[in-house]
């Protein structure tokens, strides 16, 4: 007889063995299900810096918006934006309005349901809610907390936030967008989209700065504003407690239990 056939230990361990096989099957499938993350792995650490550099410089901001500090900077800015831009002022009005409210909805509108389509529950969640949470925080918690320290209601700028926050969220959605990334042209063309969007931002922030709406560095501190909040949503979205709650497969095997039980 084989010694390894006598050996009992050897019978014990084989049902061990498939269980642990059978439980890390059960946690692989359930993985599965869960949303897919926002950020791939490769940029997470990149994007948790660009938070980082962008709730700094909203911050610094709010020490600089004081005149005895930004008023330098400002003044030479704004004056080089009044005299090489002052005569375009249809133009610079109609890229301004990019950041305005109605044009924000029917943006962010255009990829909330385009993530709807691609199944992206937690893309349709940060679609619908980063623009529109930086646009609040903008007008509710920092300009007012900014009025409050120096009597100054303009920093940072709603526009310039509203616009980074729609470029900040066009550039998570396209950084892992399914059934894409294994087309040879799409990091190509994704570089195009995410370049043309950050150029748009950069256009509203001198749009608005030429009309006088508002300050250079009121522009730079809306811009990090928009960026922090709509990575800070991000990072909360890809917490495995956020992914298994946006989970289509588990909301559908609960209403396929609901419904055959019922």
């Amino acid at each position: 007889m084989d010694e390894r056939d006598a050996d009992p230990a050897n019978h014990n361990a084989g049902p061990a063995l498939v269980a642990a096989a059978s439980s890390d099957s059960v946690k692989s499938r359930r993985y599965r299900r869960d949303a897919q993350p926002l950020l791939p792995t490769s940029v997470r650490r990149p994007a948790a810096v660009v938070l980082g550099c962008a709730a700094l410089i909203l911050a610094s901001g709010t020490v600089c918006v004081h005149e005895e500090y930004a008023d330098p900077l400002d003044r030479r800015v704004d004056l080089w934006a009044t005299a090489h831009l002052g005569g375009h002022g249809r133009a610079l009005q109609l890229i301004a309005d990019l950041g305005q409210k109605y044009q924000v909805i029917v943006i962010i509108s255009i990829m909330f349901l385009i993530c709807l389509v691609t199944r992206r529950a937690n893309g349709a969640v940060l679609a619908a809610t980063g623009t529109p949470a930086a646009a609040v925080l903008t007008e509710k918690v920092f300009k007012p907390l900014v009025s409050h320290l120096y009597i100054y209601a303009s920093y940072p700028s709603g526009h310039t936030s509203s616009a980074f926050a729609m470029v900040t969220t066009t550039t998570v959605l396209l950084a892992s967008a399914p059934g894409l990334s294994s087309k040879r042209a799409w990091p190509a063309l994704r570089t195009a989209i995410v370049a043309t969007a950050v150029l748009v931002g950069c256009a509203i922030a001198v749009a608005v700065t030429g009309l006088g709406y508002h300050r250079f560095i009121d522009a730079v501190g809306g811009a990090a504003a928009g960026i922090a909040v709509v990575l800070t949503g991000t990072f909360i979205l890809d917490l495995p407690v956020s992914r298994r709650i946006l989970s289509l497969h588990r909301w559908r095997e609960r209403l396929t239990i609901r419904t055959s039980s019922g």
